[in-house]
């Protein structure tokens, strides 16, 4: 044969020639004989076989240049004369190869077989193309692109064609093809070929779908690289197309695992980790996409041979350290993967425990990690290890005590991964199925007591410290310990060793000269005890301790670092010298996966006795075992100690708002109960009111929770289940709180809703609570009592069906003897009739009681009995409940009611008999309540009349409840039912129906018709409330003269209770009638103003809310005494005022004013839980349209005020959370204009600063900067004070990054002018200051004495102190609050004369501190008066671009400016609120002076 068949590049290679007898492709057929040349191959084919290749390889060669022209029939011709070639021609040579004299055609046989494989890979690669092209025509040519795919699919199947073509190839290259060469080396371009094309066919992305496709293309290449040298192209290509294909990471990680297990070619994967480790980390952390395919493929491989990546692991540990946190968190779980398959087995040796742990701490580092994702990624790391027991035990310590740590993580998913950590540990946990701590620790110190009871002259030691020295004190010695014995083998290196040994006594023992050497140590003589070492070695070199340890190399340390044999010797000195300091009982040193457990030679030292004879060896045996146990007990109480410690954290976590923090926290604590943790049980009643979240996850877990651990009881009958149940129950309600229990009665209706609580637990509710079940105790008889109220909340039926039962035994004997069975009997009976308003349209009748039930009358007995009783402090809680069932349950409750307050009276006036009896009133109705009066006055005791007041006040609130709700409620059922029936009337009537329908009509018209006839009734209800309950002539407005009498005098009336009670019954008179409560608000705020005891003003802050809901505009003049309640002494005061102001403002109750800086100060109160409320309620403001925006310049002018006593960090403090609601621009805007106006009134030094700092809070846009210039002239004066220097230098350098080039200008600028007017500043203030000082000094000098003298008056002048708080406290016990209404701009400020010559002498006028205010709130004056042309000029433009938001500027206005209009309604307030706050006189004997 003449020609070579040389491998081209690319396609036009063959056309022309570029060597000596190189094969050139002659012509290039065009596309319509391309058909007419393939058919002619066929015949040359079975004629010649696979050598006609060489005739009409041009054919072929053309059907690849018009490929996307020829037809598909010719295309699959081609293609099958192709394989049939191939075929033919792997069966001839397998003959010929085996034959040496069928060589003699090799150059032929070359030349055919690189022809058939080039034609083969090149058309396999241009169908390979072609099929990924249907997706796109598809979407350009519609329904035709996909029924063409269809029918060439169904007529040719290029994917079976493709796993041909690759087998054909496999069978083909298994051959001993290299023999065709010469030399016998095949060549590269050969062997590229045919990767190339397979790794063309692996970029697509349907690769994985075909297993035999996938299976024979690996293969394939696994060939190329045993046989053809293929391994480093091989690891290149792979790092490649992970890079570009990220579909490829699971099918390539399957191929390099077929390539190693068929065909042995291991050295792929450290060629492959050779090329990734030597990757560049900046180019990991820039190509995300592909450093993610990398660490996700590196995983995947250590899952199917993790065994071959250890040997090179070393190469991988560089991106550890680097900047992609991908690539980190891949190698950690390569990390783990190694240590759970290859390096947890049993029976490892030094080399594998060592490099085990040295993965193990790569891991322990990296859950310090600076990225969230590392940190999450090595938690999930160390949980796989967990679940597969692959930690050692002495490491768990330590992973569980960094896991604490990440419990409080800033990310969650670091915190979602570290509880599901501690959870596992406690699951997999290998010491007990219950961790009681306390128990333990019993248990612990009961067998230490007899561990030390059988060892009894030696220390209590297992950690094997035998001689006091401890691991601190040696490595405070080992860096000057190190660098003698480095220097010592220097020394060595160059003089005679045998010069610096030191002579060892013939009589010396080794634990003599341990004992000398430790000595040595100890005294700092070093050198001494080195030269004693080596001696001793050299004398007894079989001793274990002196026996050099050989080194131990692992992978980590890499493949071609190689030790320092100095430093070997340096590493051996130092192990042996610790070894004898710490006297390590002369052992190997034990795994770190093995339990620290003594063998009997060390027992038969700590004991010193030798072990002869069988008893001894049985004491030993018996030291030993109890020795473990100790050991195991000790582990055991640091586990429960360390899951103990994670309570708390976890708990915090379930006020969360993350919702995976909250979901991990229940199920550890579901997991924590089960395993006995005593503490867990605070979180399991935590994550009870989880029950309200409004998260429907939450909440189904919360739900199944509580079902998993109380409702699920395994084992047993039916009613043994039940009674678990109960018993499980009936804790949760033990020592539980309100709140508690709202939420457990929330849980049962969930539970009673799905049917999860069996019937005959209910029926064990009722044994328990009638104590016929057996060793039922009081507790348990009233739990079950409470959990029968609850699951009838959600079936009534289980209460109505038991009446008599709960009434004879709720309110019977038991029920006088225990006020808190009565009170919770009340509450059970409650829940026979539905919570809430009755639904009118339902036309149900209510479920009512006779007056004369013996529910009522047992109820009346047990009151008036017990009224007399102060020892039973629960009367008051039963009371309350007892009017409620009344009120609720009785037909006619008020008659009812009547009767008790009357036999209570009559039993004070029983208590005060011997006294002299008064006599009057207007009629005899009233008698017996002016006897209770007068008895009351001289001998009743205090805490009987505290009752009856109390009991009083609570039947006044349920009437007006009864009247508005239940009375008002059953006229419209009955109107409704009337309707009705009308409706339902006779045809008879239809005429009379029309005729009365026009009536109707005109009634309507008139507002005379149904709606109207509801409104009177409503207007007869609220007539009645107002003028007859409380102040009419009736039993209660008897009782009211008494009851302000008591609030009236609280010298004569001191008793705290008494005092309690009496007010919290005014404040529910006052409910009733705003008559009533408008005549005695004063006394009210006095009362909450005055009262020492915190309960009192904790609960009047509580009415008051209520008052203010039902009398808002009796309230209003009274708001700012309201927000002083936020400065009171009491946190709780405190907590509850703020409470009440968020709902009030809130639901828009209360207008937003100036005092709303009296909530924001809140922010920074001592108490957390009283600061939390103030966020949250600026967060919930925040979403009411512009209301922060409209307080804030008021707001920062009162908390600026140096008066108002707010420290300057905690004011910055207030401003940072409160300034981050203003998101708008042109609420900025405008704050910074108003802002700007503000520092013209300014007049201590502090205010300037605190403006400029909120100024600097503001996200400033390009409008807020040239606001900012505009208004240069307002601040520029105050530019020499560096903190306001300071805020606006940080606003322009700010500005400077956003600022577009025209900006730019403006910007540079404003920082010159800024700097100028520092500058200036600085100097002047200097110059003032000096020429002050020396005028003084001359001022001094020529008035000499009469200076001082003046001075001295002048001071003596001015000491009063003018009070500017309306709602400042008074000391005198006897004045009494008034209210502080509003001022209007205009009205003149009152001012306080505190002495003498304070109007009269000008010099000892004390000159009162400037504040900020807002002028639609009660300040004392209003000082930001802004030049009025700029200020009338800016406000004006303001309002015309701002009238879509409600911004208020009316603070930025004249003050002393006043419309005609204003002026009159000013009059006209003046007078009516001098009229209002005329205080109470002082009162004599309990009587009211009318004002």
């Amino acid at each position: 044969m003449s020609f070579e068949f040389v491998l081209p590049l690319s396609h036009k290679d063959l056309l022309q020639s570029r060597g000596t007898n190189q094969y050139v492709v002659e012509e290039v057929y065009p596309a319509r004989q391309v058909p007419d040349r393939v058919y002619g191959c066929k015949t040359a084919l079975r004629t010649e076989g696979p050598s006609m290749i060489l005739d009409h390889f041009d054919g072929f060669y053309s059907l690849l240049r018009h490929f996307n022209e020829v037809k598909q029939e010719t295309k699959e011709d081609a293609w099958e004369l192709l394989l049939k070639a191939q075929q033919q021609l792997t069966t001839k040579l397998s003959s010929l190869l085996d034959d040496p004299e069928g060589q003699a055609n090799a150059k032929q046989h070359l030349n055919t077989l690189k022809m058939v494989s080039y034609l083969l890979c090149q058309t396999a690669e241009a169908f390979e193309a072609d099929a990924c092209k249907p997706s796109t025509d598809t979407t350009v040519r519609g329904g035709r692109g996909r029924t063409k795919s269809k029918k060439t699919a169904a007529g040719w199947d290029w994917e079976a064609e493709k796993e041909r073509f690759l087998q054909g190839m496999f069978h083909l290259l298994q051959l001993e093809v290299w023999r065709l060469w010469d030399p016998p080396i095949v060549e590269e371009e050969f062997v590229n070929l045919v990767s190339c094309c397979c790794y063309k066919l692996l970029e697509n992305p349907l690769v994985g779908r075909n297993a035999g496709t996938k299976e024979a293309l690996f293969s394939l290449l696994g060939l190329l690289i045993k046989r053809y040298n293929h391994t480093l192209g091989a690891s290149l290509k792979i790092i490649q197309l992970l890079q570009h294909f990220e579909h490829l990471v699971s099918p390539m990680a399957q191929g390099v695992q077929t390539i190693v297990a068929q065909f042995g070619a291991k050295n792929i994967v450290s060629e492959i980790m050779r090329e990734l480790g030597s990757l560049d980390p900046y180019d990991l952390a820039r190509d995300n996409s592909g450093t993610r395919s990398y660490a996700a493929f590196l995983v995947e491989l250590s899952e199917k041979i993790p065994s071959l990546m250890l040997p090179s692991i070393s190469l991988l540990l560089c991106h550890l350290d680097g900047e992609s946190y991908t690539m980190r968190n891949g190698v950690l779980g390569v990390l783990g993967e190694i240590v759970i398959q290859v390096l947890s087995k049993d029976g490892l040796d030094k080399k594998a425990k060592n490099t085990r742990d040295q993965l193990l701490d790569k891991l322990e580092d990296h859950i310090h990690d600076i990225n969230a994702f590392s940190r999450s990624r090595v938690l999930q790391v160390w949980l796989h290890l967990c679940r597969e027991k692959a930690i050692p035990l002495p490491r768990q310590r330590s992973v569980m005590s960094l896991t604490l740590g990440r419990l409080q993580d800033k990310s969650s998913i670091v915190r979602k991964n570290a509880v599901q950590l501690l959870s596992e540990f406690l699951t997999s946990n290998p010491f007990a199925a219950k961790l009681p701590v306390n128990e333990l620790e019993a248990t612990l110190e009961k067998e230490e007591e007899k561990l030390k009871a059988m060892m009894p002259d030696e220390p209590l030691d297992i950690s094997g410290d035998v001689h006091g020295k401890t691991e601190e004190m040696w490595q405070a010695m080992e860096p000057e310990l190190t660098t003698i014995v480095m220097e010592h083998l220097e020394e060595d290196a160059e003089d005679d060793e045998e010069e610096d040994c030191q002579e060892i006594p013939e009589d010396a023992t080794v634990e003599s000269i341990n004992s000398t050497i430790r000595e040595l140590l100890d005294k700092s003589q070093h050198r001494q005890a080195l030269r004693l070492l080596r001696s001793a070695r050299s004398s007894w070199p079989d001793y274990k301790l002196f026996i050099e340890p050989t080194p131990v190399f692992s992978p980590l340390d890499g493949e071609e670092e190689d030790e320092d044999e100095a430093q070997v010797t340096q590493a051996q000195l130092l192990a042996t010298l610790k070894a004898v300091y710490l006297g390590e009982k002369q052992q190997e040193p034990q795994d770190s996966d093995s339990e620290e457990v003594l063998n009997l030679q060390d027992v038969n030292k700590l004991t010193g006795k030798a072990a002869e004879g069988d008893g001894v060896e049985s004491v030993v045996n018996e030291l030993t075992k109890q020795q473990v146990l100790v050991k195991y007990l000790q582990d055991c109480v640091t586990f429960a100690a360390q899951i103990q410690q994670a309570v708390p954290i976890l708990c915090e976590l379930l006020s969360s708002k993350i919702n995976s923090d909250v979901l991990e926290a229940i199920e550890f604590f579901v997991r924590a109960h089960e395993f006995g943790v005593m503490s867990a049980l605070e979180g399991i009643r935590r994550m009870m009111v989880l029950v309200w979240s409004k998260e429907q996850g939450v909440k189904d877990a919360v739900v199944a929770a509580y079902k998993r651990l109380y409702l699920n009881p395994q084992g047993g009958t039916q009613r043994s289940r039940s009674l678990t149940i109960v018993k499980s129950l009936m804790n949760l309600t033990f020592g539980a709180r309100l709140g508690e229990l709202t939420s457990l009665e929330e849980l049962l209706g969930e539970f009673m809703k799905s049917d999860d609580v069996p019937a005959q637990a209910i029926q064990i509710l009722w044994e328990h609570f009638t104590k016929k079940h057996s060793n039922t105790t009081e507790e348990e008889s009233k739990a079950a009592l409470v959990i029968l109220g609850m699951t009838a909340g959600a079936d009534m039926s289980i209460v109505r069906s038991n009446i008599d039962l709960l009434v004879s035994e709720g309110l019977g004997e038991r029920g006088q003897r225990d006020f808190i069975l009565a009170r919770d009997t009340c509450l059970a009976l409650l829940k026979t009739v539905k919570a809430g308003k009755p639904k009118v349209l339902d036309g149900e009748e209510p479920f009512r009681f006779p007056a004369d039930h013996q529910i009522f009358t047992r109820l009346s007995t047990i009151l008036i009995t017990g009224v007399s009783d102060l020892e039973k402090v629960h009367w008051l809680p039963l009371a309350e409940q007892a009017v409620n069932t009344i009120y609720r349950l009785a037909e006619h409750p008020d008659t009812v009611c009547g009767d008790i307050v009357k036999k209570l009276a009559a039993a004070i006036i029983k208590a005060g008999q011997s006294d002299e009896v008064t006599q009057g009133g207007e009629d005899g109705e009233t008698q017996p309540e002016q006897e209770g009066e007068s008895s009351a006055s001289t001998s009743c005791p205090a805490g009987v009349l505290s009752r009856f007041l109390a009991f009083s006040g609570h039947v006044a609130l349920a009437q007006l409840v009864h009247l508005d709700v239940m009375v008002s409620g059953e006229m419209k059922r009955r109107h409704n039912i009337q309707d009705k029936e009308k409706e339902k009337k006779d045809p008879k009537d239809a005429a009379k129906g029309s005729v009365s329908g026009e009536q109707a009509s005109i009634e309507d018209e008139m507002g005379l018709g149904g709606a109207a006839v509801e409104d009177a009734e409503a207007e007869y209800i609220r007539k009645i409330c107002e003028s007859e309950l409380v102040t009419g002539h009736n039993l209660l407005s008897a009782i009211r003269p008494l009851l302000v009498m008591v609030c009236s005098n609280p010298v004569k009336y001191n008793e705290p209770g008494l005092r309690a009670a009496s007010s919290l019954a005014l404040a529910k008179f006052m409910l009733v009638s705003s008559d009533f409560c408008e005549a005695h608000l004063q006394l009210l705020f006095t009362i909450l103003e005055k009262a020492p005891q915190p309960v009192i003003r904790a609960n009047l802050i509580i009415a008051l809310g209520d008052l203010t809901f039902r009398f808002p505009n009796l309230i209003e003049p009274w708001t700012p005494n309201l927000y002083a309640r936020l400065r009171d002494s009491s946190s709780h005061v405190r907590k509850n005022t703020l409470m009440v102001l968020t709902h009030l403002i809130l639901n828009d109750m209360v207008k937003v004013k100036g005092q709303i800086s009296e909530m924001a100060s809140c922010i920074v109160d001592p108490e957390e839980r009283i600061a939390a409320l103030a966020k949250l309620f600026f967060f919930e403001l925040s979403k009411k349209g512009n209301a922060i925006y409209n307080v804030m310049p008021d707001m920062i002018s009162r908390l600026s005020d140096p008066e108002n006593g707010m420290d300057q960090e905690q004011f910055k403090l207030i401003m940072r959370y409160v300034f981050a609601f203003i998101q708008k621009d042109r609420q900025a805007e405008s704050l910074v204009e108003k802002l700007c106006h503000r520092f013209r009134a300014t007049r201590t030094d502090r205010q300037p600063q605190d403006l400029a700092f909120c100024l600097n809070l503001l996200n400033m846009s390009e409008k807020c900067i040239r606001r900012l210039q505009e208004n240069f002239a307002c601040f520029a004066d105050k530019l020499h004070d560096t903190e306001v220097y300071s805020s606006f230098s940080s606003i322009l350098s700010k500005a400077k990054k956003f600022a577009k080039p025209e900006m730019k200008v403006i910007v540079d600028d404003f920082e010159q002018k800024l700097n100028e007017c520092h500058t200036k500043g600085v100097d002047d203030e200097a110059v003032v200051e000096k020429a002050s000082k020396a005028s003084a000094a001359a001022r001094a000098r020529a008035n000499g004495g009469r200076s001082a003298a003046r001075k001295k008056n002048g001071k003596r002048r001015g000491r009063g102190k003018s009070s500017l708080d309306s709602d400042e406290e008074d000391e005198d016990e006897d004045t009494v609050a008034t209210p502080a209404p509003s001022r209007r701009p205009g009205q003149t400020p009152r001012q306080t004369t505190v002495g003498k010559t304070q109007g009269n002498n000008k010099k000892g006028r004390r000159v009162r501190a400037v504040t900020f205010s807002s002028d639609e709130d009660d300040s004392d004056d209003d000082f930001f008066v802004a030049d009025k042309g700029q200020a009338g000029s800016k406000e004006s433009s303001l309002d015309s671009t701002e009238e879509e938001e409600d911004m208020s500027d009316s603070e930025n206005r004249d003050p002393n400016r006043q419309t005609p209009q204003e002026h009159g309604k000013m009059k006209r307030l003046h007078n009516t609120k001098e009229k209002t706050k005329t205080p109470l006189s002082s009162q004599r004997r309990g009587q009211v002076r009318p004002t």
